[in-house]
């Protein structure tokens, strides 16, 4: 049985929002609320959640059918997400409206989660500035899976070649591309910015997803 506690854990790990998690299991956010306040969900969507959890059954078994709640003794939901403390977090500062100089030396090391698999060359960079509240808030750890390939839709760590001491790199939402451009949107424009615009390919070579976050 899927609970409140594993849905939380669930939520962190995806870095997903309550409307979120609703739109993914095709109920609304008020109902995820009540899941939340400790309303058990029906038997579709324990059913659903299940699916989402999807192939993790084997990392994680506090998800597993026929799950109990945790108890004294058992292990938390969210101890159950978290494999080696292997995942690198590099440190931030703005350089300029909506972008960021990351450093190379990582500042920490942390759990991997479960959504990170067996990618170990993955890395967590802490969010400063404001240009995609609410999505991403300054003091949270955007994770990135460099394996994957840009997709539509969703967010990317966009960077630049290396220079002294850091890379220059931005966090944006990725609306499409054609040869020389990447079509990026930001939700919340700094003065004077666009909620829309593009950045020249061939400067910003590299497009690595962002598959989660961990709350800051």
């Amino acid at each position: 049985m899927v609970t409140e506690q594993d849905i939380r854990a669930l939520l962190q790990a995806r870095g997903w929002r309550q409307a979120e998690l609703a739109a993914a299991i095709g109920v609304s956010q008020p109902t995820v609320s009540r899941w939340l306040g400790g309303q058990l969900p029906d038997p579709l969507a324990q059913e659903r959640l299940r699916e989402l959890i999807g192939g993790a059954y084997a990392n994680m078994p506090a998800l597993r059918p026929g799950l109990q709640d945790s108890g004294p003794g058992r292990p938390s939901p969210a101890r159950d997400l978290l494999g080696e403390r292997d995942l690198a977090v590099f440190a931030a500062v703005e350089g300029g409206p909506g972008d960021l100089v990351v450093s190379t030396d990582p500042i920490d090391i942390v759990p991997r989660p479960w959504f990170m698999g067996a990618v170990r060359d993955g890395f967590a960079v802490l969010v400063v500035g404001e240009s995609m509240v609410p999505a991403f808030r300054p003091g949270d750890m955007a994770i990135v899976n460099p394996r994957l390939a840009p997709m539509r839709g969703k967010e990317h760590i966009f960077m630049q070649e290396s220079v002294d001491g850091g890379f220059i790199a931005t966090i944006k939402h990725l609306r499409g591309w054609t040869e020389q451009e990447w079509l990026l949107r930001q939700f919340n424009p700094p003065p004077g910015g666009q909620e829309e615009f593009s950045l020249p390919r061939a400067l910003w070579r590299r497009a690595l997803r962002v598959v989660g976050k961990f709350d800051g």
